[in-house]
């Protein structure tokens, strides 16, 4: 409870009013006449902050620009009613937008009948599987993939974002599937270059750069659009090759799901599988964190089964998948919302603004393109990539690998190829555990690794500390480096294994520690367990093997030293 200290104070609620928030029937629980105004205009802040967010996204999603308020009106309010962490806002998301409409623009052409449904189908499917996730209580998997590996991915993610906005940054026709042949295509086209396109994206960008310095509350990608708006209305800059939004029709929820094809369902099901991979560790990310600043335990199932039922609804009234987005939330917990009256108002907020929506239709494709290349630039984040080079080069290889595979390889084969050497990576590293020998600090009863100044080995005793659990594929491993220790120390009489680091051994462990114990007693070489766990003592205890049973175990190794010592002749 470090984190409870005074300068979070003002953040946080009383201890009651964090159980009760856990109550699905309180939806309000926690407004009161004092915070009322405040949490109304957090909900006014974000929805301001979300309209152009969604329908920048629907230009990354290649879907009508309507269809994402949509995604947003129905998610937002279906969290409302599951979800449990009070400001997480769910809706159209940047980060996930590139991997449906890569994946789905194989099938079908951007904005058709068919590339529509088969994206409400995979915002269906990838539904049921987050919400599966959340009942069965399976959000470990959310700490599956590193840090290193998110980011990466993150960054890859920014990539293909920025290589989609080029062509409306700079005003030209774009085209391709991957980015290269996008890369290739805009190059054709640079000799059309429209100046005030790319005046409109980087004016766009740099006012949401410098207004997050400034004030990171207050809706500068509105602004921004809305200036850019007025500037292309009132200078007729279609002219100068200024692309607009187009016509924006506010229609109401539509069916679009019907049976497809074998090969249409696999790759609805395989984008949906990706999906999750990515909303699970977006959305754990984004609830753990406003859940801490705001001061309530978090509920990542249910939240999970919140933003998977999101997905459901969505794809029911005919949007594309969703998430849970972080620069949204941190804006509404920056404005003060507390509650989940911030995306009642939101999300009622978007659905009265509906019947409005065709005036949208002046808004320069450049602006939006401002809006995302800003998003990307929050994905791309150098910053922890360098703590990684200096913490392990091996993670920032991993890293590397991960952006190169997204960005070059696909999405999927780049996350499978990064989460397959991040596997093999940990597999090696618990395979290949260090052993390290220990000694007494000198007038102590302090072990720690020999050589450091004060430490000293202890008669004719070999202390030794194995650096993981013991089974199948290191077993071999912590034979042959105990057997190197005591080539190095002929005089050994007594072995003590510090076992601090070894919650469980598997049978194969077992048989190993068993022909050890075996080799160590023909040459009258006792063997003595240290700081063992419970499970450890059980099977120790549990074993049919005569030579295991009889190891020493002791609550800490001087306890082991010393027993040695007075009945062992040590």
């Amino acid at each position: 409870m470090g984190r409870d200290s005074k300068k979070h104070s003002d953040k946080r609620t009383p201890i009651a009013e964090r159980r009760e928030s856990h109550g699905l029937g309180q939806l309000l629980n926690g407004v009161s006449r004092e915070n009322l105004p405040t949490q109304v205009l957090a909900g006014v802040t974000l929805l301001a902050i979300a309209i152009p967010e969604q329908l920048a996204t629907a230009q990354l999603a290649e879907v009508p620009a309507f269809t994402a308020m949509i995604a947003f009106i129905t998610a937002t309010l279906v969290f409302f009613f599951v979800g449990s962490n009070p400001i997480v806002s769910v809706g159209a998301d940047s980060t996930i937008a590139p991997l449906f409409a890569v994946a789905l623009l194989r099938l079908a052409l951007p904005a058709s009948s068919q590339y529509l449904a088969l994206a409400a189908a995979t915002a269906v499917v990838t539904g049921l599987i987050l919400m599966t996730i959340g009942f069965f209580k399976l959000g470990w998997l959310a700490d599956f993939l590193s840090l290193p590996i998110v980011a990466g991915f993150m960054c890859g993610i920014g990539v293909i974002i920025i290589v989609h906005q080029l062509p409306r940054v700079f005003g030209v026709k774009g085209g391709g599937n991957s980015v290269v042949q996008r890369l290739d295509e805009l190059v054709h086209n640079l000799h059309h270059v429209s100046v005030w396109s790319i005046v409109i994206a980087l004016g766009t960008l740099a006012v949401m750069v410098v207004g997050e310095r400034l004030n990171p509350r207050l809706p500068w990608a509105l602004g921004a659009v809305v200036g850019a708006t007025i500037l292309c209305v009132a200078m007729s800059l279609t002219t100068h090759g200024v692309q607009e939004l187009g016509s924006v029709i506010a229609g109401p929820p539509t069916w679009r799901l019907h049976w497809f094809s074998m090969h249409e369902w696999s790759v609805v099901v395989t984008t949906a599988l990706t999906l999750v991979i990515v909303i699970i560790s977006q959305t754990a990310a984004t609830a753990r964190t406003s859940a801490d600043e705001i001061g309530v335990a978090d509920n990542l199932s249910r939240d999970f089964v919140g933003v998977g039922l999101a997905n459901v609804a969505v794809g029911l009234v005919g949007a594309f998948p969703v998430n849970a987005s972080p620069p949204r939330t941190t804006v509404t917990c920056l404005a003060g919302g507390r509650t989940k009256l911030v995306g009642l108002v939101a999300g009622i907020g978007a659905l009265v603004l509906s019947p409005f929506a065709s005036v949208a239709h002046r808004i320069p494709l450049a602006a939006l393109a401002g809006v995302l290349l800003f998003i990307a630039g929050r994905l791309i984040k150098i910053g922890p990539l360098r703590i990684v080079w200096r913490t392990s080069r091996t993670e920032l290889t991993l890293a590397i690998v991960t952006v190169l595979g997204v960005v070059f390889l696909g999405v999927e084969l780049g996350l499978v190829i990064a989460v397959g050497l991040a596997i093999l990576d940990r597999t090696w590293r618990s395979a290949r555990p260090k052993m390290v020998e220990l000694g007494r600090r000198q007038g102590t009863t302090s072990w720690e690794p020999l050589g450091q100044h004060g430490v000293n080995r202890v008669g004719h005793i070999l202390t030794v500390l194995f650096g993981a659990d013991i089974y199948f594929a290191n077993a071999g491993v912590f034979r042959h480096e105990l057997h190197g220790y005591l080539a190095k120390r002929p005089d050994t009489r007594h072995l003590v294994i510090d076992a601090a680091a070894i919650s469980n051994i598997d049978y194969t462990g077992l048989v190993m520690l068993s022909q050890v114990v075996a080799d160590l007693a023909s040459d009258s070489i006792s063997v003595s367990l240290a700081r063992a766990n419970a499970e450890v003592r059980r099977k120790l205890t549990t074993s049919t093997d005569r030579a295991i049973r009889q190891i020493h175990v002791f609550d800490s190794v001087d306890g082991a030293a010393v027993d040695v010592q007075q009945h062992r002749k040590g």
